[in-house]
């Protein structure tokens, strides 16, 4: 479940031009998405993403067939605050509420539940901005 849902983050994400643009990429290609980790050599801006939680559900059918799990997703931007919320901003638009394909599942919902404070570390001159989204999957 989690890699199948990682790559549906993913894929939805690399898939809108707005979104790449803001990050300095094009859509499809050059993406700054990096599952849990951006390597050392990543170039500001980028997102990164991971699971937080993940909690198994039941139906009529199943004691386990719906996954509701909770996903961290973290902007950084070298050039301020106001960079980092437009990104942010950009990402809302793609991930608000959509429609996810999860190989193996129907998606349910997507929502965000929380967006925090932009952070900014002082030794790196990096602004980050966290968020968190809920993702309901339903094993088909």
């Amino acid at each position: 479940m989690i890699n199948v849902t990682a790559t549906a983050i993913f894929n939805k994400l690399k898939a809108n031009a707005t979104l790449m643009t803001s990050l300095g990429g094009v859509a499809g290609n050059g993406y700054k998405l990096y599952h849990v980790i951006a390597p050392q050599t990543a170039v500001l801006p980028y997102i990164t993403y991971g699971l937080l939680t993940d909690y198994p559900m039941g139906d009529f059918d199943s004691q386990v067939t719906i996954e509701d799990s909770t996903w961290w997703i973290n902007v950084f931007s070298k050039t301020g605050s106001k960079d980092a919320g437009t990104i942010s901003k950009n990402m809302h638009s793609v991930l608000d509420n959509a429609s996810l394909t999860v190989t193996g599942y129907k998606a349910l919902d997507c929502e965000r539940e929380f967006i925090g404070t932009v952070l900014y570390n002082i030794e790196t001159e990096v602004y980050q901005v966290p968020h968190r989204y809920r993702i309901r999957i339903n094993k088909t």
